[in-house]
């Protein structure tokens, strides 16, 4: 089934946050949560597909959530127990383990856990814990990004703080982990949104993007060269790929990470102007040689190469081993904001040689009447099972003007071909 209809109750980021995985394979079903918003108010939403069948679930609800930031996070151990994170935006995150293995429609009780977290990133390791990064917000000092690790049958731990900002306010880090081929090594990669001016209302913002690695699961740090890193790190202690100051008018935004079979990472991102953007795939060159960038742009059809691709989506690697990378392209002009407006159109990727060269497959209408965005793919958080074609979740409609807005946007399941 190459496109299916979730849900026409979808709320303004029903399948954001691209670093919150949303979909697990595993023996023969692929199960898919989202954030709707029902009359009853937000809430977190789950499918499941047979693959034998072909035939899609019911709709079960899992829980609520504060508002539109506070979309799930899924993962699945090696037995297929699902395990789901949800509800927060500055609050407590809610957790489930599902009662069966493979099996979406019951789920146990709920834990809470954390303060002020937001933007969940949910892995299952080896071992059976569960790791989860997520930022901290703070009153009277700087955000950071905080680790939890959960072992099996025990409760959720706050582990470390990794990532924190150089200023107090408002931050960002856009974080997301991927597992090298051995299911030990993590690799992180991350977008540090930050803003110098923010305790006199000046919104100028700081954007860096980078990525570190840790040997054991996330108990220990390290650049990509091994070099020790010292926790909570800011960006003046981490190699950037690629850094920005929106006071030159230059912002960089950044979409899901992923490991090659060879164990490169590879990143993307965004450069957004006031006039354009342009979207890249980094991989580290060999011997600590700074990063390769490649620019997917030209791989664009003639007639869209100069409309603007923003980073909301990101790369998987599929069963032959060659990179995916599926991002927005957005037919925006000058003075217009960009976020939820409506030429967005989902752009696919596919490479045969590793990731030197791509063809693109536009997946969406080009009819500019409604936003289709915030493409979220399965990613190997776990012991989920990487299809022959990888799926993704989208959202079609408005972003809406705030948090607790209650749409009806369209939720769809799509196959990457």
């Amino acid at each position: 089934m190459q496109q299916f209809l979730l849900s026409t109750e979808g709320s303004g980021r029903a399948t954001a946050y691209l670093e919150s995985g949303k979909i697990v394979t595993f023996k023969g079903c692929t199960h898919v949560v989202w954030l709707d918003t029902p009359p009853e108010g937000f809430r977190i939403r789950i499918r499941t597909l047979d693959h034998a069948t072909g035939l899609w679930s019911q709709t079960w609800t899992i829980g609520e959530a504060a508002d539109n930031h506070g979309g799930p996070a899924l993962t699945v151990d090696a037995a297929g127990y699902l395990h789901v994170v949800y509800y927060s935006h500055h609050h407590p995150f809610r957790y489930h383990r599902s009662v069966r293995p493979n099996d979406a429609s019951e789920w146990g009780p709920m834990q809470e856990f954390g303060l002020h977290l937001t933007y969940p990133t949910l892995l299952c390791a080896r071992d059976g814990t569960l790791i989860l990064s997520a930022r901290h917000s703070y009153d009277d000092k700087p955000w950071e990004l905080e680790l939890w690790t959960k072992v099996p049958g025990g409760v959720w731990t706050q582990q470390s703080h990794v990532l924190r900002s150089r200023h107090p306010g408002y931050s960002q880090f856009a974080a997301s982990m991927a597992w090298a081929p051995d299911h030990q090594r993590l690799f992180l990669s991350f977008r540090v949104y930050e803003m110098p001016g923010y305790d006199n209302k000046i919104m100028d913002a700081i954007t860096q993007v980078g990525c570190i690695t840790s040997p054991d699961a996330g108990r220990t740090w390290t650049k990509l060269d091994g070099t020790p890193l010292t926790l909570p790190a800011t960006i003046d202690h981490l190699d950037a790929v690629v850094r920005c100051d929106s006071r030159e008018s230059r912002i960089t935004d950044t979409g899901s990470m992923a490991v090659s079979p060879a164990g490169v990472p590879y990143l993307t991102y965004s450069l957004r102007t006031q006039e354009a953007a342009d979207a890249f795939l980094a991989s580290p060159l060999p011997e600590g040689r700074g990063w390769r960038h490649l620019q997917l742009n030209r791989f664009l059809p003639a007639d869209m190469r100069n409309q603007a691709m923003i980073m909301q989506g990101g790369v998987v690697f599929n069963c032959a081993g060659q990179p995916v990378v599926v991002c927005t392209v957005v037919d925006y002009a000058y003075g217009e904001d960009y976020w939820g407006h409506p030429s967005h159109t989902l752009v696919q990727f596919n490479s045969t040689d590793g990731g030197h060269t791509f063809v693109p497959k536009i997946l969406t209408p080009r009819d500019r009447k409604e936003a289709r965005w915030l493409p979220n793919l399965e990613k190997p958080t776990g012991f989920n099972e990487t299809a022959a074609s990888a799926g993704m979740i989208y959202t079609e409609g408005v972003s809406g003007a705030g948090c607790g807005d209650m749409l009806r946007n369209k939720v769809w399941w799509q196959v990457l071909d």
